[in-house]
């Protein structure tokens, strides 16, 4: 019989992709991120909401891309033989950096470390494939997640008002935040 450790990050595979639940978790938006570049210097303020809300966004990749591959790999979280979250992550060659893609902690279980483990688990991958730092993209109504990079070392490095635009997201803006090794 398979022995399942209390808690291990492990690489998804073919074997253990069904095993990802976290599609489609929602997030509470609790107010907005506002960046402000002056002299070269991101700095930013919380607008918070007097009425916070319930947001997901869909989920659309192919987790088969991120299996078996030279450039792209995603991790899973388990507690006993329960996923409680995951990352999903490539290398950006041109630029060192590699990029997440997506993170994401089942609802019931954040708060808990686990999305700071993962990252640990992703930077320990990024390394050994060269890389010299991450790159990721948040929006800017998703204060909760703009607060955990935050706290987990990571920096504004651009905001762009317009990608959303043509969306039903057509009032949300890209954070892009930063983290180097």
């Amino acid at each position: 019989m398979e022995q399942i450790r209390e808690i291990e990050i492990v690489e998804m595979t073919f074997d253990n992709k069904d095993d990802y639940e976290c599609k489609d978790q929602p997030f509470m938006v609790i107010g907005r991120l506002i960046p402000k570049l002056e002299n070269g210097i991101w700095s930013y303020h919380e607008e918070l909401y007097e009425q916070p809300y319930e947001s997901k966004y869909p989920e659309h990749e192919d987790l088969d891309e991120y299996i078996n591959s030279n450039d792209s790999i995603a991790f899973l979280y388990y507690s006993g033989r329960k996923c409680l979250g995951h990352i999903r992550l490539g290398i950006v060659e041109e630029t060192k950096f590699a990029s997440i893609d997506r993170l994401i902690v089942l609802e019931s279980s954040r708060g808990k470390g686990i999305g700071t483990a993962l990252l640990n688990k992703a930077r320990e991958w990024a390394l050994q494939k060269g890389m010299q730092g991450f790159t990721l993209e948040t929006q800017d109504v998703n204060l909760l997640a703009c607060r955990f990079y935050l706290k987990n070392g990571f920096d504004i490095g651009a905001v762009d008002t317009m990608l959303y635009s043509n969306s039903k997201y057509k009032d949300e803006n890209a954070v892009f935040f930063y983290s180097k090794f």
